[in-house]
């Protein structure tokens, strides 16, 4: 069972890996190239697209990745519930679309191309059946898959996108790849699943999805709709780009972090099925400790090196944005934290309730703070409001989560990584001392405080998940 799992971790991070290394090597170009204007007339549509897209999914790809995680080696069982789930994600995506057709209607003659791109999306998000693949825990396949079609969009970025007149032709590679995915996935679904004239009951499961839908369709509005309102509210493109632009480079890091929620979601789900609270456990408090070994470095790093990794990453015409980058440099570690809580204890014992309650507070908190932030500090307003509105779900979560779960105390792990993540300070200043170039500095500096952040926990304070990080690197390159 170990081996099986770590072997899934591996196929994960490789997915993970595509997902960060796509947009360290294109974002770069994309960046230059478009400018903040332009770039954020394309967040703008994505993230708008992105939260009807949510509402399209209805909670579905929760709530299917856990049922499907029970009934997976049941083929008839298993064939019923994805003619089911599959049946309602199409009405909802249909629905959504046209909602959303109604709604942007007005931009239509400025970006005609952007909208029918961005309600494509929304359509075929339907077809995309990432929740069959996580909830089937196919993580090489998904891992080949991605890993293939970004290095085929990473071409298409450098071959086709020529001018800042090409940002429409940027967010079409996007579309095409989800086009691609959907294709690949759903040939997959339907060659290892005999859907046969099998009675379908989608009322069963509109009940829980309706608290998964109310669950998400929070989420998105915390997570969409403070890069919505930033642009309503200013009407400045580039505040959207410069918020829009850190944004995704911060929750680069957050994509790897959140690589071992991904692999547990559904191990979880079967063991909370069998009761084997005691895994459970272990599972969780080598999660918690992860994240925060990784987080607050992490965290620390876009603080002392914000402007390097703009200049390295964005350019010059990126720098107004430094001071959102310090301010959401702890976003990965908050995330990180309140995924455990919710998506690897919460749902895995059937908390819908509890996890809904508190992103219903998050989403009032974060469009409260947004409404009042944004006309002041416009995308550093936005910022404020995003990192303050995940603390409120993580606090939340985490009260509740500690009563089903009793985890270890963490309270020597933070000081300890503190204290080795204090150890940057002199690091970083001597790189900046010797070096002017921002990408020698970044990459002169972040190897050396890497390195002596993991001596320092792996030798001075002995934390045993550094030893295991350790000891599974190391079998992984001796295999």
């Amino acid at each position: 069972m170990a081996s099986e799992l770590k072997n899934k971790f591996v196929f994960q991070f490789l997915l993970s890996a595509s997902q960060v290394l796509l947009p360290l090597i294109s974002y770069p170009y994309i960046t230059r190239v478009l400018g903040p204007a332009n770039l954020g007339i394309v967040n703008y549509a994505d993230f708008l697209s992105q939260l009807f897209i949510i509402f399209a999914a209805f909670g579905i790809p929760f709530y299917a990745v856990r049922e499907l995680a029970v009934v997976k080696h049941n083929p008839e069982k298993r064939a019923t519930l994805i003619k089911e789930i599959g049946l309602l994600h199409l009405i909802f995506s249909i629905c959504s679309t046209l909602i959303f057709i109604l709604v942007t209607f007005n931009y239509w003659s400025h970006n005609l191309v952007l909208y029918l791109l961005a309600s494509f999306n929304i359509f075929i998000s339907a077809l995309s059946f990432d929740w069959y693949i996580q909830g089937m825990e196919a993580f090489k396949f998904a891992a080949i898959r991605s890993l293939l079609l970004r290095i085929a969009m990473l071409f298409a970025f450098f071959i086709f996108i020529k001018t800042a007149a090409d940002y429409s032709i940027y967010f079409g590679v996007f579309s095409a790849a989800t086009f691609i995915i959907a294709v690949v996935n759903s040939y997959k679904l339907f060659s290892e699943n005999r859907l046969g004239n099998q009675p379908v009951y989608i009322k069963k499961h509109l009940k829980p999805l309706w608290h998964f839908f109310l669950t998400s369709s929070a989420i998105s509005i915390y997570i969409y709709f403070d890069t919505i309102l930033l642009q309503l509210i200013t009407h400045n493109a580039k505040s959207v780009g410069y918020y829009t632009a850190v944004l995704k480079m911060v929750k680069i890091c957050l994509l790897m972090m959140l690589t071992i929620g991904t692999v547990l979601m559904p191990r979880l789900s079967f063991l909370v099925s069998t009761g084997n609270k005691e895994a459970i456990k272990n599972y969780l408090d080598k999660s918690m400790q992860l994240i925060l070994l990784t987080g607050i470095p992490v965290g620390f790093g876009f603080i002392f090196l914000a402007p390097e990794i703009i200049l390295t990453i964005a350019g010059d015409k990126f720098l107004p944005a430094i001071p959102v980058m310090r301010i959401l440099a702890f976003l990965p570690l908050t995330i990180g934290l309140s995924n455990i809580f919710c998506f690897q204890t919460l749902i895995p014992f059937n908390q819908e309730k509890k996890f809904l309650t508190a992103v219903i507070i998050g989403c009032v908190a974060s469009v409260g703070l947004n409404l009042l932030l944004i006309p002041i500090l416009k995308e550093s307003g936005a910022a404020w409001a995003n990192i303050t509105t995940e603390i409120i779900i993580t606090i939340i979560t985490g009260f509740q989560a500690f009563k089903i779960i009793r985890f270890n105390p963490c309270l020597p792990v933070v000081i300890q990584t503190v204290v080795a993540t204090v150890l940057f300070i002199p690091v970083i200043f001597i790189c900046k001392f010797l070096f002017t170039n921002a990408v020698i500095i970044l990459l002169v500096a972040i190897p050396l405080c890497g390195i002596i952040y993991f001596m320092v926990q792996f030798l001075i304070f002995k934390n045993q998940v550094a030893r295991e990080m350790k000891e599974y690197v190391w079998n992984l390159l001796n295999l």
